[in-house]
């Protein structure tokens, strides 16, 4: 019959790939015998003399074969007899399977391929498994017991364990026989070793432990740094646990494509609601940060690379025009987020200031969330999440979290509120530490780890804050920032990455710190001036026609600029403070007595009288020399000073701005 050829080159492919994977499943089978080759030994000898028994069957089976099989078991009979006898446990061990493997071969011959023969053929196959299994494992012991002597008082011959189903000391390349070597070394021999892969940056290895708690993988992690000088092996060693309890994930890395710093390349976002490139993974693909999703923590030991993250998501979040940047800097002076303060709506340096931050917050929570609950779907279903078209995001940075919870442990309740709740109301928090403790998550009872979604892990120097960071078991898990060994290197933890991996920050220097700072200043001088979002929730406002553009809700937009206070050297005038500058500057050439101040209450502004009207008196701000009565008299004698300002009311709504932070 003609098949036109097309035809025919579909018949050839379709046969092509049956043929392929009939090769394959053969394959699989192959080698799954092979490697259990020793457990399936009773079982095939079982199975052969069953089919030899049905081929005698076929050929016919007269009474001398019958007189045979009768002789044979005989035999068999009087050496198990004689090894009873006379207590020997080979001789009554070989008796009896003799036995059983004749009368199988026997009903086979007699019967043929039936119940009976298949019903003998199982029978004696459970009674050989029930003698030949303890003697396997007896025997598998003892070898494993020679190796381990072996490897500790002298070489390894080469000749050992070379087959996969014991516990042996070769494999296919050089690789595996130094790790299955290093494993027997240790006192943990390798039932299996999978094919190792070789990488760009190193090799891996899925290596099959025995059962036990001594052997299991977390023993071997735990002597990561024993196994490392036993493979003797260039490269950086990782252990991880894998996908079962005696499974181990051992990881060689050769070669570090991040031992060098990676300059930051500049702002890439324009939207908070795009993830945030803060870095590169060893294969060059970017370490994202989906802000929007929910919390950050970025936590690691002192001096690696934590503000330089910081830095990387503040560069990134100061150009995108649907955020409110604010900062609590628990540094003295602001340090790590000063040259952002130009970029901010708030910036606090002090418990009190931080506690106003906190404070705020909570109140435009409120507010907000108040504004989404008048507005309604295109299906009239209430609206439970703020988006960009409902106004700006809120980010705030907190530098020293565990510093700041240290000095104003009062601010606790507000900081755990605003973390559980403030997600729905486009409000989000980053907050960096370097001492990842108890007390930095809130204290007992108060644990606030679960709010952040997003978790950066830096270098740590010993691996007791990993699991405070990443949660119980990350470290067998394989989140070692102990070992991550160069400032800036991280591990992410987050939805889009869940296993861990070994990246690096960006590094962005001072100068595109400021001159991104500059680019994106929300005024003209970030020295002077100070930008805070309106503090005090609004009225509960009516349902709007469509959503408003700029701020946040009603009366949103630009939020309501407030200048500083100065001193005259154009220092900024601490809250606590202000209110004494400017006692001092109503009292005029009268001056005030300090009996004066103390019943103006203006001693219980966190600050002592003494200390700043000496302070000022040094300056020449304020003289000090006259008296009245007994009490010496402070006058205001400044050339020059900034006033302080009073912030304008936007309508009858919008009460005035309090004192900046």
């Amino acid at each position: 019959m003609f098949i036109p050829r097309n035809t025919r080159d579909h018949v050839t492919s379709a046969e092509k790939t049956t043929v392929s994977r009939v090769r394959q499943a053969a394959a699989s089978a192959c080698r799954l015998c092979g490697r259990l080759r020793y457990e399936l030994i009773p079982a095939a000898a079982s199975f052969g003399m069953t089919c030899l028994g049905w081929l005698h069957h076929a050929v016919g089976v007269d009474a001398s074969d019958l007189a045979g099989y009768g002789l044979g078991l005989a035999a068999t009979g009087a050496l198990t007899y004689g090894g009873l006898k006379f207590k020997s446990k080979t001789a009554a061990s070989l008796g009896v399977a003799a036995s059983g493997t004749l009368v199988n071969t026997a009903i086979g011959a007699m019967a043929g391929p039936s119940v009976p023969s298949l019903i003998a053929g199982g029978v004696v196959t459970i009674a050989s498994y029930g003698v030949y299994v303890p003697w396997l494992v007896k025997t598998r012991h003892e070898r494993i017991a020679l190796q381990i002597k072996a490897a500790k008082t002298a070489p390894l011959p080469d000749g050992m364990g070379i087959n996969v189903s014991q516990a042996g000391v070769t494999g296919d390349t050089e690789e595996e026989t130094a790790l299955r070597r290093a494993l027997v070394a240790l006192g943990v021999p390798a039932v299996d070793v999978s094919q190792i892969v070789f990488t760009d940056t190193g090799w891996y290895a899925v290596v099959t432990l025995p059962p036990g708690k001594n052997t299991s993988a977390q023993a071997v992690i735990a002597k990561r740094r024993q196994l490392e000088a036993n493979l003797d092996l260039p490269g950086k060693l990782r252990l991880t646990e894998g996908a079962q309890a005696n499974q181990l994930i051992v990881r060689m890395q050769t070669t570090d494509p991040l031992a060098e710093p990676v300059p930051w390349p500049g702002v890439r976002v324009s939207s908070i609601e795009q993830p945030i490139p803060i870095g590169v993974y060893p294969d060059g693909t970017e370490i994202l940060v989906d802000l929007v999703d929910g919390h950050v923590l970025v936590a690691g030991g002192t001096n690696k690379g934590k503000s330089g993250g910081i830095n990387v998501l503040a560069a990134n979040l100061v150009a995108c025009d649907d955020v409110h940047l604010a900062g609590i800097d628990m540094k003295p002076g602001a340090l790590e987020l000063g040259p952002w303060q130009r970029n901010m709506v708030a910036l606090a340096d002090t418990p009190e200031t931080a506690r106003q931050v906190l404070v705020w917050l909570k109140s435009e929570m409120t507010r907000r969330g108040r504004y989404l609950a008048t507005l309604r779907g295109p299906n009239g279903e209430r609206v439970r999440k703020w988006t960009r078209e409902h106004g700006k995001y809120i980010v705030l940075i907190i530098d020293e979290l565990a510093e700041l919870l240290r000095q104003a442990p009062d601010v606790v309740s507000e900081l755990l509120t605003l973390m559980q709740v403030s997600r729905a109301m486009g409000i989000r928090i980053v907050a960096a530490t370097q001492s990842p403790s108890e007390q930095a998550f809130g204290g007992k009872g108060t644990d606030a780890r679960q709010q952040y979604g997003t978790r950066i892990g830096l270098p740590v120097n010993e691996p007791t804050p990993i699991n405070m960071i990443f949660g119980t078991g990350a470290f067998g898990q394989g989140w070692r920032l102990d070992e991550l060994d160069l400032p800036g290197k991280c591990m992410v933890s987050s939805e889009r990455y869940s296993e861990p991996n070994e990246g690096r920050c960006y590094w962005i220097n001072e100068q595109q710190i400021h001159a991104t700072s500059l680019e994106h200043a929300l005024l003209d001088d970030g020295a002077a001036e100070d930008v805070r979002p309106h503090p005090q929730p609004d009225p509960d406002p009516p349902t709007p026609p469509s959503p408003p553009s700029g701020g946040g809700g009603p009366h949103g937009g630009r939020p309501v600029l407030r200048a500083v206070p100065t001193f005259p050297d154009g220092s900024r005038i601490p809250d606590n403070r202000l209110a004494l500058w400017e006692a001092l500057q109503k009292a005029g050439p009268e001056g005030l007595t300090k009996p004066q101040m103390v019943a103006a209450g203006l001693a219980g502004h966190g600050t002592s009288l003494q200390a700043p009207l000496a302070q000022w008196a040094a300056k020449g701000w304020v003289d000090d020399s006259g008296k009245r009565g007994q009490a010496k008299v402070y006058v205001f004698t400044a050339a020059a000073h900034t006033p302080a300002h009073e912030a304008p009311a936007t309508d009858e709504e919008n009460p005035a701005c309090p004192a900046s932070l």
